[in-house]
């Protein structure tokens, strides 16, 4: 292998066991297949990808599609082969063991809370454990990404690996279809993706009276969101084939591979860092790819000696390029509830399924043809709303964020070129809340009268650190939820349009009554308080921590996802994307970890015989 003197060279991972874990396996003679045993590895492999997640399963299946490549996968968990994991209810009951035990530093503009931090310790990652909502963000976020240099990733660069990525299945009832109008554009997604997507068999019925009501106050309804229009009211489908099963990265890219034999997968180990000399530890002979998650790939790089040079200094690791983005900009949808109920809500509803016996019994025998209200994940409506309409006094938001002093807000570790970076993003944020093809807050809803209200578009940035006193614990994690003022201002406006569309006209025959926060609290000032005491940090969005974005903008890869300033060595997960878009992130970690997959396959093409 050359070594090439004006840049290091990836050539090596450090792999380190923890306690192996016990598990029944289904399956487990075709699981054999492709997962081994740390004394099985090979001296090397052209490529190693670090994390069975959702990206690092995409990526490790289209590598591993050329015979004479070998691939290895090493993931920290293991396999949940948990019936009920791939059912509907998994959407909103899963498991505590799937996800790393760490919580965030107090957060001070929300309380001092110290809040969850999800991330799947899994095999599948995400897409293991998440709430089957799949939906895309905007045409108007994946074209920001390239406003940031990055050629090649904007929406109509990305597109052809969301379709790539999908399949999608005609809903198996046609009556839900027609009596509540489902709409959808089959021409953008796939017709043979690996990822299989339909609409459940249910809807409840005051979902139809909710659609009008948006509709009453000036929130029209989309034909498709998914096909950049993810703005305004619109149907979401779930990631899951005709039965409502769960589609996820397990089973459609990994499981599909079971018979290649250039596919290993390492389970129940860690890998500590990456090495940049010819050593003894386990070696790529083309590329390593990092897809650890939004939390762990920053925790390696900079354990690796990759990332800000303060940090490293201060941990006693030597720097091998000092890369300020690393684990910088870290965004995320923080939440806060409301709750109102209805005193004449429609027959049957959520509250039916549980305090009705008859209809419980329904329901079950429903479900024995895998049908009715149990088929439902998260739900499938939702409006995205842009910020011109729940406030027409949108510009002063925007004159606010514009005088800000940036480093008034932004974490005090953050060095020039992460505050260039940030001031390149504000400009491209502070456009979009002025747009109305691009949504600020996301509002689900099912028929309920309550719901959790999603801030899409955040300003405040936090961090992912290690921790200098030992590095190989889990990393410091601030997400510094709220310390800009005008992520409150954005709540309290879509705090006051909700009320707004709960007083539309269809929605009188349902009675609402407000519950939180309460007709009381009325001033803005209070409405910012209410919101920011029920905030939650994260509704398990986190992403941006090895940023593509330039170099001198605080930029961890570039555009063909290369760490800066080393050779071999790309990311290929959630933690590249430079600006969360207003979605939930499993499509679109799909379509980007499709793409990596091309781009690192192209690279490797063009190497000369021997490389």
């Amino acid at each position: 292998m050359p070594f090439l003197s004006h840049r290091l060279l990836a050539t090596a991972i450090h792999i380190l066991a923890f306690s192996r874990l016990c598990f029944a396996y289904y399956d487990r003679d075709e699981l054999q297949r492709r997962q081994v045993d740390v004394g099985d590895l090979k001296p090397a492999y052209d490529y190693i990808v670090v994390g069975g997640g959702q990206s690092g399963l995409v990526i490790a299946n289209r590598l591993s599609e050329d015979s004479t490549k070998t691939v290895l996968v090493v993931e920290y968990g293991t396999f949940d082969d948990t019936p009920s994991q791939i059912e509907p209810s998994s959407a909103t009951n899963y498991a505590r063991r799937n996800l790393f035990n760490v919580t965030s530093v107090p957060q001070p503009a929300i309380g001092n809370k110290r809040c969850t931090v999800y991330a799947a310790a899994v095999v599948g990652g995400g897409s293991t454990i998440n709430g089957m909502l799949f939906d895309r963000g905007a045409a108007e976020d994946y074209d920001n990404w390239e406003k940031l240099n990055n050629t090649g990733w904007g929406w109509d660069g990305l597109l052809p690996y969301f379709k790539k990525s999908t399949r999608f299945n005609t809903p198996t009832d046609p009556a839900i279809v027609a009596e509540y109008n489902q709409t959808w554009d089959a021409s953008v997604y796939g017709t043979d993706g690996p990822i299989q997507v339909t609409f459940p068999p249910w809807v409840w019925p005051t979902s139809r009276i909710q659609f009008q009501a948006w509709n009453e106050v000036g929130v029209p309804t989309q034909f498709e969101g998914a096909a950049g229009k993810s703005y305004n009211a619109f149907w979401v489908p779930s990631n899951a084939d005709a039965d409502v099963r769960r589609s996820y990265a397990r089973n459609q890219y990994l499981d599909p591979a079971k018979a290649r034999t250039n596919l290993e997968l390492l389970t129940s180990y860690r890998v500590n860092e990456v090495l940049f000399s010819s050593t003894s530890a386990q070696k790529a002979n083309q590329e390593i790819v990092l897809c650890a998650g939004w939390l762990h790939t920053p925790h390696i790089l900079q354990r690796s000696g990759v990332g800000p040079k303060a940090l490293l200094e201060e941990a006693g690791i030597p720097v091998v390029v000092d890369l300020p983005g690393v684990g910088s900009n870290v965004q995320d949808h923080p939440a806060t509830r409301v709750q109102f109920t209805y005193s004449q809500d429609l027959e049957p509803n959520a509250a039916t399924l549980r305090n009705n016996e008859t209809f419980q019994q329904w329901a079950q025998e429903q479900w024995l043809e895998r049908r009715g209200p149990l088929s439902m994940t998260t739900g499938n409506s939702m409006a995205t709303l842009p910020l011109p309409i729940i406030n027409p006094n949108f510009q002063a938001l925007i004159d606010k964020a514009n005088a800000q002093i940036p480093a008034d807000y932004l974490p005090t570790t953050y060095t020039a070129e992460d505050i260039a970076g940030f001031l390149a993003q504000r400009e491209l944020l502070v456009a979009s809340y002025a747009s109305t093809t691009n949504g600020l807050i996301e509002v689900p809803f099912s028929g309920g009268g309550g719901t959790t209200l999603c801030l899409e578009k955040p300003i405040s940035r936090g961090t992912v650190t290690l921790n200098v006193t030992d590095r190989y614990a889990e990393p410091i994690i601030d997400f510094n939820t709220g310390v800009n003022p005008v992520d409150t201002d954005i709540f309290v406006s879509v705090i006051k349009f909700y009320r707004k569309w709960m007083a539309a006209p269809s929605m009188a025959q349902l009675g609402p009554v407000e519950e939180a926060p309460g007709t009381n609290v009325t001033t803005d000032e209070d409405i910012g308080a209410w919101a920011n005491e029920g905030m939650g940090t994260s509704t398990a969005h986190t992403c941006c921590t090895a940023a593509m974005m330039p170099r001198d903008l605080g930029g961890v890869v570039s555009p063909e996802l290369l760490v800066y300033g080393v050779s071999g060595l790309s990311v290929g997960d959630i933690s590249l994307i430079p600006m969360i878009p207003a979605t939930h992130t499993c499509a679109t970690v799909y379509a980007i970890s499709e793409k990596a997959a091309d781009l690192i396959k192209s690279r490797a093409s063009s190497l000369p015989p021997g490389h």
